[in-house]
C-alpha cells in the first residue's frame, strides 16, 4: 500500500490573511479582555499557529524546524540577556545603580525637573537596558519628588518614560535592541550606532521642549520636596557606598564596547567588575554575591522608594522575557517558514520598489504589529524575517531594516495604551497611560524624524559589495 503524501500548497491571500487575523485576535482578547501574560498568549498562537500551517500540506517536524530555526538564530540574544540579568544584580550590589541615582538626585532642581528626570532615566536604561527596571526604581522615586515639587504628574510621567524607553532602544543590553538586531541578521554595535542618526536630533528636541515646559511650570523647592530627596539619598547612602570606585563597573563595559569588543563577553566582564566592587568595596561575601547574580539583590531599608530602587536583577528576573523571546520567535518562524506572512503582506511588498516607499513602510508596518500584539518583541519577531528580502534586493545594508523597526517599535510603540510597556508605566507610575501618552515627545519624533530621513535619502546605508546575499533577486532592486 502506498503511502498517502500530503500536498503542500502555497497559502492563498485569504487563508494567509485569515491566519494573521485569528492570530492577532486572540493575542488582544488574551492581553486586554482576559487580562493573560503577554508570555502566556504567545505561547498559545505558537501552539494554534502549528495546525493552521499543517492545514496547508506541512508536515509537524517541518512546522517545529520552522519555529526552532529563528529561536536557533537568536540563541546568542538569550545569552546575552541572561548575563544581563547577572550583570544588573551584579551593578546593584556595588553600589553602581545607587551612585547613578544618588548623583541625578544631588542635581535636581525644580525648573530642571523635567529634563533632569528624562537624562536620569535615559542613563539608568541605557546601563542596565531595561526600561521596566528604571521606571519601576529611579521612576517611581522620581514620581515622589515631582509631587514635592508640585509639577504636573503627567508631564513627570511623560519625562520618565521617555528617559526609560530611550536605553531600552539604545542600550547594547537591551532584549529590544538585541532582537531587533538578531532578527535583521546585522551586527548589534552597528545596529546601535546607526540608531544615532535618528534618535539623538529627536532625543535633543526632546530635552529641549522638557526644558521649556519646566521653566513654565511653575515648579518650586518646598519643604516637602527637599524632605523626599534627602529621605531617598540617606536610604540609598546607608545602604551602600557612595563614590566613584562602584562607578568603575559601568566603566569597564563602556570601554570594551566602544572597542568594538563582542558584547556577550563585554556584559559577563562588567559582571565580574561589579561582584569585585560589591566584594572588595561593599563588603558582601563571593557566597552572597553570587547569589545576587542568580537572584537578584533585594534592600529592606525600610524605605519604600528606596528599597523598590535598589531591589532588582538576577538571572532569573530575566527568564519571563527570555520565554517571551523564545514563543515569539517561534511564532515569527512558523509564520514567516509557512510562507503565510509573506503571502499575507505580498500585495504591499510589491508597491515597495523605493527607499521612500520601502523605509515608511517598515515604520508602519511595525507600528501596526504592535497595535495588534501589545509588544515592540512580537513585531520584531514578525516584520523582521519578512522584510529582509526586499531590503536585500535593493542593496540596502539591514541596519536600516533594524533602525526602523526601532523606531516605530522601541519608542514609538508605548504611545499605544495597551503596549505592555504603557501599561506597566501606568501602573508603577500611578498614572493613566492615557494622561502621560500626549508628552512621550521622543516616541512621536523618533519615527518623524526617520521618515524625513527616508524621504530625503538621508543616513540610509547601502550594502557593501561582500555583504550582498548570492541568490536573491535584485529585478526588483530599489531606486
Amino acid at each position: 500500500m502506498t503511502e498517502q503524501k500530503t500536498e503542500r500548497r502555497v497559502p492563498t491571500f485569504q487563508y494567509a490573511l485569515l491566519s494573521l487575523l485569528v492570530v492577532f485576535a486572540v493575542l488582544v482578547v488574551g492581553i486586554t479582555v482576559i487580562g493573560a501574560s503577554l508570555q502566556v498568549m504567545m505561547f498559545f498562537t505558537l501552539m494554534l499557529m502549528i495546525p493552521i500551517a499543517m492545514r496547508i500540506g506541512f508536515h509537524y517536524n517541518e512546522v517545529e524546524a520552522f519555529a526552532f530555526d529563528m529561536i536557533r538564530s537568536a540563541f546568542g540574544v538569550i545569552m546575552i540577556l541572561m548575563s544581563v540579568g547577572a550583570l544588573i544584580g551584579a551593578w546593584v550590589a556595588s553600589g553602581t545603580i545607587s551612585t547613578l541615582t544618588y548623583a541625578g538626585l544631588q542635581i535636581i532642581a525644580p525648573q530642571f525637573f523635567l529634563v533632569t528626570a528624562l537624562i536620569l532615566c535615559s542613563l539608568v536604561s541605557v546601563a542596565t537596558g531595561t526600561s521596566w527596571g528604571t521606571l519601576g526604581s529611579v521612576g517611581v522615586a522620581l514620581m515622589g519628588v515631582a509631587n514635592a515639587f508640585d509639577i504636573n504628574l503627567a508631564i513627570a510621567a511623560g519625562a520618565i518614560v521617555c528617559g526609560a524607553v530611550f536605553g531600552d532602544k539604545l542600550s547594547p543590553f537591551s532584549d529590544t535592541t538585541n532582537l531587533a538586531a538578531a532578527v535583521s541578521n546585522v551586527d548589534l554595535m552597528a545596529h546601535v550606532k546607526h540608531m544615532l542618526w535618528t534618535t539623538t536630533p529627536a532625543y535633543l528636541i526632546t530635552a529641549i521642549i522638557f526644558t521649556v515646559i519646566g521653566f513654565n511650570q511653575g515648579a518650586h523647592e518646598s519643604a516637602a520636596a527637599t524632605t523626599e530627596m534627602a529621605m531617598i539619598m540617606k536610604g540609598i547612602s546607608t545602604e551602600f557606598q557612595i563614590g566613584w570606585v562602584p562607578l568603575l563597573p559601568l566603566l569597564v563595559v563602556l570601554v570594551l564596547l566602544l572597542l568594538k569588543k563582542p558584547a556577550f563577553p563585554s556584559i559577563f566582564i562588567g559582571a565580574l567588575a561589579g561582584l569585585m566592587v560589591a566584594v572588595f568595596y561593599q563588603g558582601f561575601s563571593v557566597k552572597e554575591v553570587l547569589g545576587f547574580l542568580t537572584n537578584g539583590y533585594v534592600s529592606h531599608t525600610g524605605i519604600e522608594v528606596v528599597d523598590k530602587l535598589l531591589s532588582d536583577g538576577g538571572i532569573t528576573s530575566v527568564l519571563g522575557t527570555v520565554s517571551l523571546f523564545i514563543f515569539t520567535l517561534g511564532l515569527g518562524g512558523i509564520l514567516s517558514g509557512s510562507g503565510i506572512l509573506q503571502t499575507a503582506l505580498y500585495p504591499l511588498f510589491t508597491k515597495l520598489n523605493s527607499v521612500k516607499r520601502l523605509i515608511p513602510a517598515t515604520l508602519a508596518v511595525t507600528y501596526a504589529n504592535c497595535v495588534i500584539g501589545a509588544s515592540s518583541n512580537f513585531s520584531y519577531s514578525v516584520v523582521g524575517p519578512a522584510m529582509r528580502p526586499l531590503y536585500d534586493n535593493g542593496k540596502l545594508d539591514r541596519v536600516n531594516l533594524s533602525r526602523s523597526m526601532e523606531d516605530a517599535g522601541a519608542v514609538a510603540s508605548v504611545t499605544i495604551p495597551w503596549n505592555v510597556t504603557a501599561v506597566f508605566a501606568a501602573g508603577v507610575l500611578g498614572i493613566s497611560q492615557f494622561d502621560f501618552i500626549p508628552f512621550l515627545f521622543l516616541s512621536f519624533l523618533s519615527p518623524l524624524v526617520a521618515l524625513v530621513y527616508a524621504l530625503i535619502g538621508f543616513s540610509i546605508k547601502k550594502a557593501e559589495p561582500e555583504d550582498e546575499q548570492a541568490g536573491i533577486d535584485t529585478k526588483t532592486a530599489l531606486e
